[in-house]
């Protein structure tokens, strides 16, 4: 039997060891929680890795010999996202689908830096947007400060031409106005009391000889002569020598007039004041019109010259416009401030322009070459279009075209267009002969079948009205304008645009980029070329013509006619500057942007005028060119070599999607 004491030390040893087992059940619980959390945060921390992992295990030994073995794959060039492993059409736009290598890295066309692909989603979500290069009347501004100042050729000295005392002023303080022949001051002079006397003594003298019939008559006429020079030389009018003669009798003082309307700008004198000869007495300056001292940075002067218009502004007049033309331009620069002094002539008829304010000015430069024109080459350049002479009869029926086609790109009919078209269409049958009468017949033909019809009427019978369109404009073709054949393979049809752009006018909004340029059709020769505008010319806006020979709305000088050229322009927002080089990104394709290196002119407001890199009808990216750029950079693997779709870069090459 057991003692109490064996007893009590196993009831201890049973509760130790339930304690214990307590233990290690509460910390496998805590234990496994703990784990699991661990486990959940290595799993998120390294997700990627471990994919790639499983991607490098899972793998089929194969795959590199499948992919050479199809290393040709078909695609859609309107639609690059549709990828085929044989030939066939495109399910979109049904285009023959085109053949290229997987892995190979696509021949990019000349001059393209680089192409990138965006996706619709990605368009729309960046915003980006595109613009066309066209010719556009260009101005440079150039934005300078100067101060305002007397015109020197419009300010006089008054000074005393005799020695004497100022006995009495009639202008007495600065800033008085006076006009021309107004009296000033009245100096009496010793001096001038014994010419008039001597003056009056040979006149006597003279007098008595005519009355004698002396023979020194003529010496004695010298000598009154010599004596009346003497006097207007000290500044008395000869109205006042006939006064002296007529009343026989000197006057004791002198009378000072204006020789020119102005302000007082100095009084030097007070009355009492004796002068001497050649002392000053006033400053007069005629105010009505001053001078602006523009100050221009020495890489900023190409193109300013005489005759340049310059549009002046002050704080003190911030709503009122003030208009000059340079008159001088300093033959040296400044060394301190590298910059060159052109002399601006500004009308001031209500004195608002002080001398000494300070002014801004706006000098505006035209880009294109102006010609001025005489008045009969004035005559025939702005003679109405239907009395200027024309190569083809078919500039209304294309522009009428033009119309209907824009209007069903844009889901809509256009009656106007479409009357127009038909009239002139039955004009040009009547008019022309042969295949172009029986093409003129044709489209009226057409044209009487649309009327009145719904737009899908319309879309089916603008196929046969395109195809007569077309061959009575290869032998017929407008003046100033290239026509582009588009062919679209859904229709199929082709149709006539002024533009390389896609606008599809059989589907519009459905589908309207499906189709490609397949020819074009080069305008007439004859008329003026779409890079010359003839109008009224002003100086102050270069960029803007004026259709009536008026005066300049801003200087009132009268407008002259000139032709102006037009400039290929590229806007602003399209053009990313590296630092080294100037960049556009061009839409060869719905959603596929070329980088294009361009040299570009000086900025002219809102666009640049390009030297090289893009033709009329290029569309850059405007909106979002940066960010088209960013993508660029930011995959550079598919900016550098754009691989296949579904290819991948040749072996040795990360692709970095």
């Amino acid at each position: 039997m057991p003692s109490p004491s064996s007893n009590s030390v196993g009831e201890q040893r049973t509760s130790v060891l339930g304690r214990l087992w307590t233990f290690v059940r509460i910390m496998n619980v805590r234990l496994r929680f703990i784990f699991l959390m661990l486990l959940v945060g290595l799993l998120v921390g390294y997700w990627e890795n471990i994919m790639n992992y499983y991607d490098r295990w899972t793998r089929p030994e194969t795959v590199v010999a499948t992919v050479q073995a199809e290393e040709i794959e078909y695609y859609c060039p309107m639609h690059p996202n549709i990828i085929r492993a044989e030939p066939g059409s495109c399910p979109i736009c049904g285009m023959p689908l085109s053949k290229r290598s997987k892995t190979a890295a696509a021949q990019l066309p000349e001059g393209v830096l680089a192409r990138q692909q965006l996706t619709p989603y990605k368009v729309a979500l960046g915003g980006i947007a595109t613009s066309p290069v066209e010719y556009r009347l260009l101005a440079r501004e150039i934005r300078t400060v100067g101060i305002v100042d007397y015109d020197d050729t419009r300010r006089a000295f008054i000074a005393a031409r005799i020695k004497g005392r100022i006995d009495k002023l009639f202008v007495n303080y600065e800033g008085q106005h006076v006009e021309k022949g107004d009296p000033l001051a009245w100096i009496y002079s010793p001096d001038l009391l014994t010419t008039q006397e001597g003056l009056l003594v040979e006149y006597r003298r003279l007098q008595q000889m005519r009355a004698g019939n002396s023979p020194d008559l003529a010496a004695q006429e010298s000598l009154v002569e010599d004596a009346k020079k003497r006097l207007t030389l000290w500044g008395t009018t000869e109205q006042q020598v006939d006064e002296i003669l007529t009343r026989g009798t000197s006057q004791t003082h002198l009378v000072i007039y204006s020789p020119m309307t102005g302000i007082v700008t100095e009084k030097n004198v007070l009355e009492g004041h004796y002068v001497e000869e050649g002392g000053d007495l006033y400053t007069i300056a005629d105010l009505s019109r001053v001078w602006m001292q523009a100050k221009i940075f020495e890489d900023e002067m190409a193109g300013v010259d005489i005759g340049s218009a310059v549009e002046i502004r002050s704080t003190a007049y911030p709503n009122e416009i003030f208009a000059g033309r340079i008159a001088f331009v300093a033959y040296r620069v400044d060394p301190a401030t590298r910059t060159v002094a052109a002399r601006v002539e500004v009308d001031n008829p209500d004195y608002k322009l002080k001398p000494g304010m300070y002014a801004q000015a706006y000098i505006r430069l035209p880009i294109g070459k102006v010609t001025v024109l005489t008045e009969e080459e004035a005559k025939a350049a702005l003679a109405p279009e239907a009395a200027k002479p024309s190569a083809t009869p078919t500039e209304i029926l294309t522009a009428a075209y033009l119309d209907l086609t824009a209007a069903f790109f844009n889901d809509k009919t256009d009656e106007a267009a479409l009357a127009k078209l038909r009239s002139e269409a039955e004009t040009l049958k009547k008019r022309l002969t042969g295949e172009a009468a029986a093409h003129s017949n044709a489209i009226f033909e057409s044209a009487v079948a649309m009327t009145g019809k719904p737009l899908a009427e319309q879309r089916k019978q603008l196929k046969s009205l395109s195809a007569h369109a077309i061959e009575l404009l290869k032998k017929n073709s407008p003046a100033q304008v290239t026509l582009y054949v588009v062919h679209c393979p859904m229709v199929p049809a082709d149709w006539l645009q002024s533009k390389k752009g896609i606008n599809n006018p059989y589907y519009g909004s459905e589908m309207a980029y499906c189709g490609e340029v397949t020819g074009s059709i080069e305008h007439a020769a004859g008329g003026q070329s779409p890079r010359f505008v003839v109008g009224y010319y002003c100086p102050v806006f270069p960029d803007r013509l004026f259709e009536k020979p008026e005066t300049c709305p801003l200087d009132k000088f009268p407008l002259k006619p000139a032709r102006v050229e037009r400039v290929l322009a590229v806007p602003a927002s399209a053009i990313v500057n590296t630092g080294k080089r100037r960049v556009v990104y061009r839409e060869s394709e719905p959603g596929t942007f070329d980088m294009l290196e361009i040299q570009a002119g000086n900025r002219a407001g809102e666009f640049y005028p390009v030297v090289s890199g893009l033709k009329e009808g290029d569309r850059v990216a405007t909106a979002g060119a940066f960010l088209v750029d960013a993508e660029n950079r930011l995959n550079p693997a598919t900016s550098a070599q754009y691989f296949g779709a579904s290819g991948g870069p040749q072996s040795g090459q990360q692709d970095k999607h």
